[in-house]
């Protein structure tokens, strides 16, 4: 965090004086021109940053395709499309003159180029064999290519300021680019054939050979096959209790290629020394023997309607196994490198899915619906490299590591811990401050224990409510505003311990809950964690080495700042249950949309992400995150997220 004071607003606010009146801030100029803030000598004024230091984006981008079908008789077609998708992509970066951390300001234009092309021809065959069965046959192939090409210059330092051309540059301009091409080519078959329209078996076999894999394992198969049967038809029931049954299943296995360019280790140009060209090894070694990753997914199945399908339950579960896996593995530098790619890992996700739909009410033009879903999914790691030797698989690294250890949960977050004796006990050291075990400790998964929502939709007359309540339960996060907000003193949680110095008031925080009066801080009192308050500081709860209560206070400073570095005191449950979604919807009248030549027309009010009904991670919204990939379990000074409102107005023709 605190490598970022000239870029981050967020930081700048988690540092930000109380007693500053952010609108004065909004004249960002004093009468010389210059900018003016609360505090110069880390950030720029967040005003100025806003107006001055912008990012410019212009995409242009064509695409389209072209079918062309023939029926060579009435079950026989041919279909041959012709596709393509061409952007071009420009942005400008401007950093000012006068910003914190770039005095000089900088300038930067960034261009990408990207285009797909895909060629397909598929034949299709489709009979009816006899009263009770019927076939459909598809077979093809696939032509795809595409390249990606990106430049990029940047005038480091401006030569005058408010110009932003690559030309005022007081440096050598900095540049660099990229550019990739790959092709995959294919053949693909499917087959459904299905008896007195109930019973369905569904077979497919695709083959790819992709450019970005060595010649000799290029080339990977996948097929897939499942079946379904609706029970309720084929065994002839008729019932008001049960209105429907199906049942279902199936098995596919899925390959995947790399990204290109990962077979062969080369060169890269470096900055010149002098006037000698400068070719280093990169940090990564690369392999001319990958092989394609492989999924292989089962899945079981059923759907059941009852009571003339007023109520409706789908459910499923499914096990998964990716193997193969392109992962770069670290290694030790003493090889030369920092990571080596590899083919290793085998991680399993087993999972349960269900869906239900109720009606409880229908009657007299007034309906309520009512739809829940819940999922879950255990996902853990089998098997990284075939010797055996690794234990455990980074993959992503931030505050904390999020990490795959063998035998464990995907996802496991790696931190900083308490350092405990062998009763749990958290060991202080003589000044009363906790330690820190000198081995990173597990803090959990960001794997939730399950998800869910519930829709409710009430109808009368042409008028819809309708709400959506969803929930995550389970799961880690690493909170970097939290952990930050504690060192610099400016969160709700840091007043105990303080306010005391000066016979002031303090209230006491748990979690994200405020006691419902202020306590006096006078003589000593409980603090949320068990501490102990005192006037002139904070007692923590833990032992010495030698097993004696600790009884040093500390100062609320140098409490809260020794809380900083112990990644698990800043690990929260990411919970959470949500009003994620309202709806208020109107159905106009016909005379009004009639006037319009439509058939029909609709008015809603819409309402996103509405409130929090509940959160175990103070200050920030739960669903927070670095990013949605492998940054899942940990956020650090991102911005808040925001409630929407809208309307949307439909129309039928």
């Amino acid at each position: 965090a605190f490598g970022r004071r000239s870029s981050s607003t967020m930081l700048q606010f988690t540092w930000f004086g109380r007693q500053v009146d952010v609108n004065q801030l909004k004249n960002y100029l004093d009468s010389n021109g210059n900018p003016i803030n609360w505090n110069n000598s880390y950030y720029s004024n967040p005003y100025f940053i806003a107006y001055n230091n912008t990012v410019s984006q212009r995409r242009d981008r064509i695409f389209g395709n072209v079918n062309l079908n023939y029926k060579f008789w009435e079950n026989f077609t041919a279909n041959l499309r012709i596709g393509n998708d061409h952007y071009n992509d420009r942005r400008k970066i401007r950093i000012a003159y006068g910003t914190n951390g770039t005095p000089y300001g900088s300038y930067q234009e960034t261009a990408y180029a990207l285009n797909e092309n895909n060629v397909e021809l598929t034949l299709d065959y489709n009979k009816k064999l006899s009263d009770d069965f019927a076939l459909d046959i598809l077979a093809g192939g696939n032509l795809q290519s595409n390249y990606y090409e990106s430049n990029d210059q940047k005038a480091p330092k401006l030569a005058v300021s408010g110009l932003y051309t690559l030309n005022n540059s007081r440096d050598p301009l900095v540049s660099s680019s990229y550019y990739s091409q790959q092709k995959k080519n294919s053949v693909f078959s499917s087959g459904q054939l299905s008896f007195r329209n109930y019973a369905f078996l569904n077979v497919t076999a695709r083959n790819d050979w992709s450019s970005t894999l060595p010649v000799q394992n290029n080339s990977y198969f996948y097929p897939s096959a499942n079946a379904s049967v609706i029970l309720s038809d084929a065994l002839d029931i008729k019932s008001d209790a049960l209105s429907y049954l199906k049942v279902r299943g199936g098995w596919s296995k899925v390959g995947k290629d790399s990204d290109p360019y990962l077979l062969v280790n080369t060169y890269p140009f470096n900055t010149p020394f002098g006037s000698n060209p400068l070719l280093t090894v990169n940090d990564k070694s690369l392999n001319s023997k990958l092989k394609p990753e492989t999924t292989s997914s089962s899945e079981v199945g059923t759907e059941i309607g009852l009571f003339n399908n007023r109520v409706k339950v789908d459910l499923s579960y499914y096990n998964t196994n990716s193997y193969n896996q392109i992962l770069n593995l670290d290694v030790s530098p003493s090889t030369g490198y920092n990571s080596k790619l590899l083919n290793a890992g085998k991680i399993n996700n087993r999972g349960f899915e269900a869906q239900l739909n109720v009606t409880p009410v229908s009657t007299n033009g007034f309906k309520w619906d009512v739809t829940a879903n819940f999922a879950t999914n255990r996902s853990k790691v089998l098997k990284l490299d075939d010797a055996g030797l690794l234990q455990s698989y980074r993959i992503d690294t931030y505050d904390v590591d999020i990490v795959a250890p063998i035998g464990q949960k995907y996802g496991t977050l790696l931190g900083t811990a308490y350092l405990r004796n062998d009763k749990g006990q958290i060991v202080v050291d003589a000044n009363g401050i906790p330690e820190a075990d000198s081995n990173r400790k597990s803090l959990g998964s960001f794997q939730p224990k399950w998800t869910g929502g519930v829709t409710n939709t009430f109808s009368y007359k042409g008028v819809t409510l309708s709400f959506l309540v969803d929930a995550k339960v389970g799961g880690s996060l690493y909170s970097g505003s939290y952990a930050t907000g504690l060192y610099t003193g400016v969160l709700a949680q840091t007043l105990p311990g303080r306010d005391a110095e000066h016979g002031g008031l303090a209230y006491y925080y748990s979690g994200n809950n405020k006691s419902t009066s202020p306590v006096q801080l006078i003589g000593s009192a409980s603090a949320p964690n068990g501490e102990t308050v005192y006037h002139d500081g904070i007692i923590f709860k833990g032992v010495t080495e030698s097993g004696a209560a600790n009884t040093a206070i500390l100062p609320a400073e140098q409490y809260y700042k020794a809380l900083y570095s112990i990644d698990e005191h800043n690990v929260f449950s990411s919970t959470y249950v949500k009003l994620r979604e309202l709806t208020l919807g109107f159905a106009l009248p016909s005379k009004w949309t009639s006037k319009l030549g439509a058939s029909s027309a609709s008015l809603s009010f819409i309402g996103r992400n509405l409130w929090i009904i509940h959160k175990n991670v103070p200050n920030i919204d739960p669903e927070t995150a670095l990013n949605t990939g492998n940054g899942q379990g940990q956020e650090d000074l991102t911005l808040p997220t925001t409630r929407s409102l809208g309307f949307s107005l439909r129309l039928n023709f």
